[in-house]
């Protein structure tokens, strides 16, 4: 492909501040950065955090469960599990519904990290959405709930295809 094409294409994308999919993507990515720089006081990893809030969010979860909503492998999860049991902060129950299966529960040494979770959770959201008014708030959690509802509602309609992107 020519460059002038290549170009003409490019400039076919959506702009980065009116493209909602770079705007979550990039919000994502800084988020995650500001909470990876929170943990340094505690022996967690990023992706240990979130799987650590994860349990207290839905406490008695199947394993399985929590590795779909994290988006992640089964098989990864199990070893962030692992280190989270190891340290004290979760505990695996079997399942009594499903020999096969494990739900996940908070043991109380993790709530001190819960709690500096919460702390931290509360003051991001107030710097993050700094400059806006409550009117604001309401509006962009609202539409940012509409929009997840209909991407839930997309992927639950959408049908198996073979073409690519």
């Amino acid at each position: 492909m020519n460059p002038k094409a290549v170009k003409d294409e490019v400039n076919q994308l959506i702009p980065e501040r009116a493209s909602l999919g770079f705007l979550i993507s990039d919000t994502k990515r800084l988020t995650g950065k500001l909470f990876a720089q929170y943990l340094t006081d505690y022996p967690l990893t990023l992706a240990q955090g979130r799987a650590l809030l994860g349990v207290a969010r839905y406490q008695g979860i199947r394993q399985v469960e929590l590795a779909e909503f994290l988006d992640i492998q089964p098989i990864t999860l199990a070893r962030m599990i692992d280190q989270l049991a190891e340290i004290g902060y979760v505990e695996r129950r079997a399942d009594p519904s499903d020999r096969r299966a494990y739900k996940l529960f908070l043991l109380p040494a993790a709530k001190s990290v819960i709690d500096f979770f919460a702390k931290k959770s509360r003051e991001f959201q107030h710097q993050a959405l700094a400059g806006l008014n409550d009117s604001q708030i309401e509006i962009l959690f609202a539409a940012l709930n509409q929009v997840r509802d209909n991407l839930d509602l997309m992927l639950s309609t959408a049908l198996p295809t073979t073409e690519s992107l």
